[in-house]
């Protein structure tokens, strides 16, 4: 079923068909035995750069079970997001389709359809056999009424979640975490994804409506999504007495060791800006006015390395659980992050423009059944967070629905000869905070970046989508010879030496726009006008 042309009358059924087909029934697997199917954990940080790991030469942070995962596993060197922003990239992840597909952003006022829901990874999981399991951040509007509507929550076995931020301490804004032992983001998480693995084990209370216990002869796929190192998570940090000493002290005694971007800018230095004004007026949202003072970006590095060695440590916490469990020689854990940020390069900050700190990911894929040949590899192919979702259903043996548009990694994977794509589209049409509209096309040579006229936030979303297949001409263009200029410094667009190299890509951009697009339908949303409330 094409779901961008059916979503609206879809939407249209709710909750009976979301129990329908998102689990009701259960379906057999297709090539796989039920004994065959591994178990699947996914761990999402939010806003975690790619740098920001022991095993991609980050010279200060300490994360030797991440980087255990990788060393026994697969680590994806160039892992990029489709998507800069939190709630159309976490659309991405879930359904493996590009946000211009299924049209969800915080400038859409909308959420996407129980059937397109239905056809998430997770969903597709449940309706073969999984239990499954959420823990932690959404930020993915589900159905009628979005986040208030709790489709997403019914949709789960066993949802101990929140909408929107957790905060560093998530009690006080979100009931269902206030019986948890722990107060920290990070420990309260862990507690819900300690309990779901160990079914005998005591129900966390206060949340029994949204927790089922995990049956031992169900394969299972769990997600563990963090609000950290995102700025809510780690701006909330109040540095507490009770709080564990890795939020408190660590990383305080190297903080001028933590390295700062070769393109760091503060504010005071700030000469020419390097988006002219007419096309992004530079004016962030507070959340990122740490950027523009060394200071204060530091003590956010600090507050980085914290919480992401907080996540690590829950990691090697899952490993040794799952050994105890004796789950562990057949669950596949994955790692990766919504998007990147930047740290001050060029004097920017936050998101969702489209250089190389906002969307480089980390990505790692764990399978212990994998040969100790391709283990500890290190691939240089372009993985994109919309593979996610194919990769996961196809090592699973189920059938990877129509709508995705991602490509399963697992013939990179498993040595195959295959041929790989060679650049990729990205985009932001998130214009609600001030950013302007950009579209982009990342080799491994090159990235041509175009931007657009903002228009309102609202008003503009759904013409956004197909805009620039519709001919609309860019306001301003970027080129950068990545392999000479690494970090985007030097705007080639407008240098007659590279007219030939910008057309190219001009052309190319033209074709990607319409794959990523996927037809000319609507996108499978509903309207929820969940930011006017």
């Amino acid at each position: 079923m094409d779901f961008c042309k059916s979503g609206l009358i879809i939407a249209g059924l709710v909750v009976g068909l979301f129990l329908v087909e998102c689990g009701a029934s259960e379906q057999p697997s297709q090539g796989l035995a039920r004994a065959d199917r591994p178990n699947v954990i996914f761990i999402k940080t939010d806003d975690q750069r790619a740098d920001y790991l022991g095993c991609m030469g980050h010279p200060v942070i300490k994360t030797p079970n991440i980087d255990r995962l990788a060393a026994q596993g697969v680590l994806f060197e160039n892992a990029f997001v489709t998507s800069a922003a939190c709630t159309p990239s976490r659309t991405c992840f879930f359904t493996g389709r590009w946000e211009r597909n299924h049209g969800v952003n915080f400038n859409s006022d909308s959420a996407i359809t129980v059937g397109a829901f239905a056809q998430s990874w997770p969903m597709v999981l449940k309706r073969a056999g999984y239990f499954t399991g959420y823990v932690g951040k959404n930020h993915v509007p589900v159905g009628e009424g979005g986040y208030e509507g709790g489709s997403i929550e019914k949709a789960f076995d066993y949802w101990y979640g929140n909408h929107r931020h957790s905060y560093f301490y998530p009690k006080r804004p979100h009931p269902i975490y206030r019986n948890a032992a722990a107060d920290t983001q990070i420990e309260i998480f862990e507690e819900g994804a300690m309990n779901f693995l160990s079914p005998n084990d005591k129900f966390l209370s206060g949340a029994k409506e949204f927790l089922q216990r995990r049956p031992t002869d169900k394969p299972f796929c769990l997600s563990v999504n963090f609000n950290v190192p995102h700025g809510a998570g780690t701006s909330s940090m109040k540095l507490l007495p009770k709080d564990p000493a890795l939020y408190r002290t660590a990383y305080r005694d190297v903080i001028d060791q933590i390295p700062v971007p070769p393109t760091y800018l503060a504010e005071k230095d700030i000469k020419t800006p390097k988006i002219p004004r007419h096309v992004y007026n530079g004016k962030y949202i507070s959340s990122y006015n740490y950027v523009k003072e060394l200071a204060t970006l530091q003590e956010r590095q600090v507050r980085t390395c914290q919480t992401i060695t907080g996540v690590d440590r829950l990691v090697g916490h899952l490993v040794d659980e799952l050994e105890r469990l004796g789950l562990a020689d057949n669950t596949i854990i994955i790692f990766s992050s919504d998007h990147g940020l930047l740290h001050g390069e060029h004097g920017l900050g936050g998101k969702c423009l489209l250089y190389e700190k906002a969307i480089h990911i980390p990505l790692i894929i764990y399978d212990p059944r994998l040969p100790v040949s391709q283990r500890g590899q290190r691939i240089r192919e372009f993985a994109l967070s919309v593979d996610v979702a194919p990769t996961i259903l196809l090592r699973c043996g189920v059938e990877i629905p129509s709508p995705v548009q991602g490509k399963s990694l697992w013939p990179l994977i498993l040595g195959e000869k295959v041929e790989w794509r060679q650049d990729f589209f990205c985009e932001n049409l998130l214009t609600r905070q001030n950013y302007p509209r950009v579209e982009a096309v990342r080799s491994h040579e090159w990235k041509y970046i175009r931007y657009f006229r903002r228009g309102d936030p609202i008003e503009a979303y759904a013409d956004t989508l197909e805009a620039s297949i519709r001919g609309e001409e860019p306001i301003y263009e970027e080129l950068y010879h990545l392999t000479k200029d690494p970090h985007e410094e030097h705007n080639v667009a407008g240098d007659p030496g590279y007219s030939d190299t910008l057309e190219q890509y001009r052309q190319r951009i033209r074709k990607l726009v319409v794959e990523a697009k996927g037809g000319s339908g609507p996108p499978p949303t509903i309207p929820y006008f969940w930011k006017r409330r």
